[in-house]
């Protein structure tokens, strides 16, 4: 039941902010081959609001496709009745959320357009990433494709995005300090962080 509403609530909010998504998804592609796009996509107020609002609105919907297709499925969930199980699995996402706005907290980097752009990249990629496994499920369960066949084609998507996103964030970092801090900053911003994700999901 929660399933359904929570889905009903994420088509609408989508529908509503789908005029916003395509203006901003020119440059979200742009992003994916030049690292300078999301420089110039932080510094445009529309651009940037655009991309938050919308990357707000496709939270719920991240959630809910790692929780069907059981993207995270720790032991711990399996004695849980379903409607816990997907609470469960939004309050994780949302906690490592809260984790990586902590660590940018206690890291306090000096602000400017290229770390403010390095800090909220994420959200860049997260729609790419949200739209292609929303994209992957649906079009791979239309052909009957086992769900142990979409889960691994997500990890690959997932895998590759991430990797592209470090990477870009990596190269804007550069563009303001040495390699050595480039490297510190991207463990204590993202690895550390999605680390501890997957480790909840693989010891617990």
């Amino acid at each position: 039941m929660w399933f359904d509403i929570l889905a009903l609530l994420s088509l609408l909010a989508v529908i509503t902010l789908l005029r916003r998504l395509v203006n901003i998804f020119p440059s979200l592609m742009a992003s994916m081959i030049r690292w300078k796009e999301n420089i110039n996509l932080q510094a445009s107020l529309k651009m940037r609001t655009d991309r938050d609002l919308v990357s707000l609105a496709l939270f719920i919907p991240f959630c809910l496709t790692a929780f069907r297709y059981r993207m995270y499925s720790p032991s711990f969930l399996n004695g849980l009745d379903a409607g816990s199980q997907l609470w469960v699995t939004i309050g994780i996402f949302a906690a490592y959320v809260s984790l990586r706005g902590l660590c940018r907290i206690i890291l306090h980097m000096k602000p400017s357009v290229a770390s403010k752009a390095a800090n909220e990249c994420s959200r860049t990629y997260f729609i790419i990433l949200t739209i292609l496994l929303v994209a992957t499920g649906g079009i791979l369960s239309l052909f009957n494709t086992p769900p142990t066949g979409i889960r691994t084609a997500m990890f690959w998507i997932s895998g590759t995005i991430y990797a592209i996103f470090l990477l870009r964030k990596a190269q804007i970092f550069l563009s303001y300090c040495n390699i050595f801090a480039s490297f510190l900053y991207l463990c204590a911003l993202e690895i550390l962080p999605t680390g501890v994700l997957i480790a909840s999901a693989v010891v617990f």
